[in-house]
């Protein structure tokens, strides 16, 4: 897996062919995971619904029994399925597998196809913008709850069971929790109505008005937790 390092650089690392049965449906930032991590899988053509994988409905020539990879409460199968006949592909065999996938925040690109950890000053260099449609970012914010990359999207930052659009104002919010950050607030004061007056008084009081408004900003953060959340983890 590629370690941290400048979001630009690690793009030109590693330039991988995505196999053509990925670019199509919702398995493709997995997909291009995999194919960043491991190497492009052994695509097969499956014989009937029973040797499609259960979870993506592709097939890899290597095909692993269901009940070897899930626990029995495991419910993220294709509708119709009966799990104990199904089995899974080496792809999300693997995404199920990897324990740092549910752990850590990545990033994922399609073109090239890369999987970055993301540490919080990656998450701020590619959150200080709009998610491009090739960019899938992923946040666990309770950390080993959910398989999240088998969920991820183009264009989307996936979070603990939704993903999130990331906008040119969700950006501005981000520089301007950073911002306030940098005056001293902590996380625990951040999310007060009003700034401490801890903070403020080590401030001029010409200082003071900017900072009003830059907390207003953040309001509606304030009242969306998931959005909030991840601006938090990218201004540590």
């Amino acid at each position: 897996m590629v370690r941290f390092g400048p979001f630009s650089s690690l793009l030109s690392r590693r330039q991988v062919a995505i196999p053509r049965a990925t670019t199509e449906g919702n398995t493709d930032v997995l997909w291009s995971a995999y194919t960043a991590a491991v190497g492009s899988p052994a695509l097969a053509t499956p014989c009937g619904r029973e040797s499609e994988c259960v979870c993506c409905g592709l097939a890899t020539t290597v095909m692993i029994p269901v009940r070897q990879v899930t626990a029995r409460r495991f419910t993220g199968y294709k509708s119709g399925t009966n799990p104990a006949h199904c089995r899974m592909c080496a792809v999300c065999v693997w995404a199920y597998r990897h324990s740092e996938l549910r752990t850590d925040a990545h990033v994922v690109t399609r073109n090239p196809a890369t999987l970055v950890p993301a540490n919080p000053e990656l998450l701020k260099q590619v959150l200080s913008t709009t998610v491009s449609a090739d960019t899938a970012v992923i946040v666990p914010l309770r950390a080993a709850r959910r398989h999240f990359v088998p969920e991820a999207r183009w264009g989307l930052v996936t979070v603990d069971g939704t993903s999130l659009h990331w906008s040119d104002a969700d950006a501005d919010r981000l520089r301007v929790l950073r911002r306030l950050r940098g005056y001293g607030f902590t996380e625990t004061m951040l999310r007060d109505d009003i700034p401490s007056h801890i903070v403020l008084h080590r401030m001029s009081a010409k200082q003071w008005p900017p900072v009003f408004d830059d907390w207003k900003e953040l309001d509606i953060w304030r009242r969306s937790k998931p959005w909030w959340q991840v601006g938090l983890l990218a201004s540590r």
